[in-house]
């Protein structure tokens, strides 16, 4: 079962992309038996793998689940206190992956600027590239597949 804090992270990655150019999907698992589980994948038209970690706690940053680190470039996503509270380890163990926190923006009305909404990611470390840790046909096939079983929960539901 999902928190409320994990499906605002979510709502705000999927906010980030390009719905034109970046192919993507959460909870993708990965692979033909599918023992891994990525939290968000994307595919790009510069034929590029991002991926994607989403971690909404201290105990959800240390727990055992495994970390599907093998895109072009792989992100955690969390909120921004929990950062101040791994940045030395993601530095230490996670040289390579980037970092997005929520953050907030005013809200413009006429003359009223509130701040009591995240309504963006910002990118405070960014990822390096490095070459894919797994098939990409694979990859592809576990992506299409997470969308057929979105979509086929989208039809169920009316939608």
């Amino acid at each position: 079962m999902k928190t409320q804090r994990t499906k605002d992270l979510e709502r705000l990655l999927d906010k980030k992309f390009n719905k034109n150019n970046d192919f993507y999907v959460f909870e993708c698992t990965y692979g033909w038996y599918g023992k891994e589980i990525v939290d968000c994948i994307m595919y790009n038209c510069q034929r590029e793998v991002y991926c994607y970690e989403i971690k909404q706690s201290l105990q959800d940053f240390h727990s055992k689940n495994k970390l599907s680190f093998f895109g072009n470039k792989n992100y955690f996503v969390m909120p921004y206190e929990l950062y101040k509270k791994v940045e030395n380890e993601i530095y230490n163990k996670f040289p390579n992956i980037g970092v997005y926190v929520p953050i907030k923006n005013p809200n413009c009305g006429d003359k009223d600027y509130t701040y009591d909404v995240y309504d963006q990611l910002l990118c405070i470390k960014q990822a390096r590239r490095q070459e894919l840790k797994a098939d990409k046909e694979v990859i592809l096939s576990s992506m299409l597949r997470s969308m057929q079983r979105d979509r086929m929960l989208n039809i169920d539901k009316g939608e």
